[in-house]
């Protein structure tokens, strides 16, 4: 049998057979290695790759930063998946930016010595305890940041290394004062003008719209008239208030804890004293010399309280002698609290006390020492609180439970209802603009209009709201953004094509005006005819609140009168309505005001960012600089 094997094996169709073997094996072998292994980096700079990791602790950082920053209005920018990309790209554009920074400071050979780096370390803040540098805080820190020394030292390392190159290059910039000056009296520049406004309201009776233009009107401008997007869900709402009505605490268990947490029943030491403040005014060293003739008046006898009253410019205390309110430390002015505080006994008074309201003489009239507080006064106040604690706990693990029975499944809430006790809740269609609490939260509309949720048809992570609430949801329908139906809008369309119409008669008349004007022709007798009074405004800033913004930026842009002759345009303002603006004066302020040491700085910090961004276009156009949208996208 094994000759036969032998002899087999020797033969054509084996030999066939075992060539295509070693040729799929073969084939397999140049296949990977011509794929090679899948593309992790969502970008590379000059064949050195941006990773993946880096990307995705950028983006949560300035992320968190934008949240802290932005607070709600962030979370609604944040549910729109357009801005998320743009803002997933601008963070991965900086880091780019950052690797060009570092290969530009190591083509120059700038270096940062271990040294230096060292008192850097030491001289941070953070890592100091008694105004003293602690390696055990030190080494808790960024162990706590899951660094290693090794890792923070590089760290710093790279972070200097690029301050080295952007200090010369940033701070070297500088403003000159006349720069400044030029800037701020074009800040402080106004203008007298004169208006005819010519309102396009007033010609709404003058057009005529046909149904022809009503639906050339509509094709062309259907994204004007769009209804929102909107979403049903279900959800299911965890509330802690409703948690705590079932929470009973007994008078016994109110006792146990008074008598656990005696700390907490404390009531610290009161004092009760008189004053008599006098003012800094307008020279303090005579405020503070009155103050000592007080004293030593009060020393040699006479009556604190007539004193108060006659010469103390605290009003309503004066009416009652100095006399205040008992107080505990941490109420007053450190200054004069450590002085009411620091005095012995009953009737002792203090030197003459500085405050940022002036100086103080203070008496003391009464102590009453720390003491506890008796379990009947606080018992009520202790159920509550036992309460709340309890309803907290028991909420904190409900909403865990909500979280993991609605993540084991995920196909709709029914079931983690059923296991809770809850209620569905089934919402109608609503838009981010309509929705009703507790959906309008931020966080909720972020989830409810999310498209992976939609997409994946789960259901949405636990939202904790603010109010002690929490849900989770499941998106059940959605309505896609789309033009509203012509019949639905025809008296909106009708109306827009009648403003235009009145907005284009308005500016016919207003450039028969100007015409006249600049043909140097009189035009009083057609402002009479059309009823229109001319406006006068003297003084108009270039930062007037109170003007069309349109007509406010033409005005600044309009050539000086020249040869008593005034500068005359025609603007359209926001609304639509036409306005014939005469420029008679420009009024330059002779003095720079107190804006230009300012103004010099914001000048030579806008230079420095020119600087910058020069430096960064360069480097950018000579780099090879490969985005890989794919692996961007995966960061969440």
């Amino acid at each position: 049998m094994l000759d036969k094997l032998r002899e087999g094996a020797q033969g054509k169709v084996a030999k066939i057979i075992l060539g295509l073997i070693i040729l799929s094996f073969a084939l397999a072998g140049v296949g990977s290695y011509l794929n090679g292994p899948a593309r992790t980096a969502p970008a590379t700079v000059n064949g050195n790759d941006i990773s993946a990791p880096a990307l995705e602790n950028a983006y949560r950082n300035e992320r968190a930063r934008m949240e802290s920053q932005m607070g709600e209005a962030f979370n609604q920018l944040a549910a729109n998946p357009d801005y998320m990309k743009q803002f997933r790209r601008g963070v991965l554009d900086r880091l780019i930016d950052q690797a060009l920074i570092d290969d530009k400071a190591r083509s120059l050979g700038l270096r940062v010595s271990d040294e230096q780096i060292k008192q850097a370390i030491v001289e941070m803040p953070e890592f100091a305890e008694d105004g003293k540098f602690s390696n055990d805080r030190y080494l808790q820190l960024i162990r706590r940041a899951g660094m290693t020394p090794e890792m923070f030292r590089d760290s710093l390392r790279q972070d200097m290394v690029r301050q080295q190159l952007m200090g010369a290059l940033l701070g070297s910039e500088f403003a000159l004062k006349g720069e400044a000056e030029q800037l701020d009296k074009l800040y402080n520049q106004t203008r007298d003008l004169r208006l005819v406004r010519l309102a396009a309201s007033a010609y709404m009776g003058e057009v005529e719209v046909s149904d022809a233009e009503v639906d050339q009107f509509y094709k062309a401008n259907s994204g004007r008239f769009m209804n929102d997007e909107k979403v049903k869900v279900d959800y299911l709402l965890l509330d802690a208030a409703n948690l705590g009505k079932n929470i009973k605490v007994t008078e016994q268990d109110a006792q146990d804890y008074y008598d656990q947490h005696q700390d907490l029943f404390q009531r610290a030491e009161r004092r009760r004293v008189a004053h008599i403040l006098i003012p800094f005014g307008k020279d303090e060293k005579a405020a503070q010399q009155k103050a000592d003739e007080l004293l030593a008046k009060v020393k040699g006898g006479e009556d604190f309280a007539t004193l108060a009253k006659a010469n103390s410019s605290d009003t309503f205390s004066a009416k009652k002698g100095g006399e205040l309110d008992w107080f505990e430390k941490g109420v007053m002015d450190p200054a004069f609290e450590q002085a009411a505080f620091a005095l012995a006994k009953t009737g002792d008074l203090s030197a003459v006390v500085k405050s940022p309201f002036g100086f103080h003489i203070i008496k003391l009239l009464a102590v009453e020492p720390a003491k506890t507080k008796m379990f009947a006064d606080v018992m009520s106040e202790t159920i509550s609180r036992l309460q709340a604690d309890k309803a907290k706990e028991l909420f904190f693990a409900e909403q865990q439970k909500m979280a993991d029975s609605s993540f084991e499944n995920p196909d709709s809430l029914d079931l983690t209802a059923e296991a809770m006790g809850l209620k569905v809740i089934s919402s109608d269609y609503f838009s981010q603009a309509d929705a009703q609490a507790p959906l309008n939260d931020p966080k909720v509309l972020a989830a409810a209009f999310s498209e992976q949720l939609r997409d994946e048809n789960t259901n949405s992570d636990v939202i904790e709201l603010s109010d002690g609430k929490a849900l989770v949801l499941h998106i059940m329908g959605r309505q896609p953004k789309a033009a509203k139906p012509l019949a639905e809008i025809k008296d909106q369309v009708i109306a827009a094509i009648k403003h235009e119409k009145a907005s284009e008669v308005a500016r016919g008349k207003a450039q028969g005006l100007l015409d006249k004007l600049h043909a140097g022709e009189d035009i009083q007798a057609d402002l009479t005819a059309l009823g229109l009074k001319v406006e006068s405004h003297k003084g108009v800033s270039r930062f007037a609140q109170e003007m069309d913004q349109n007509l406010l930026a033409q005005a600044f842009r309009m050539p000086h009168p020249k040869d008593g002759k005034p500068s005359v345009e025609l603007v359209a303002e926001a609304n639509g309505d036409r306005v014939v603006v005469a420029l008679d004066k420009v009024n330059v302020t002779k003095e720079p005001s107190q804006m230009v040491s300012l103004l010099q700085g914001q000048l030579g910090q806008g230079k420095a960012q020119a600087d910058y961004k020069s430096l960064i276009d360069e480097l950018r156009k000579a780099a090879k600089i490969e985005y890989f949208t794919d692996v961007e996208a995966t960061v969440e």
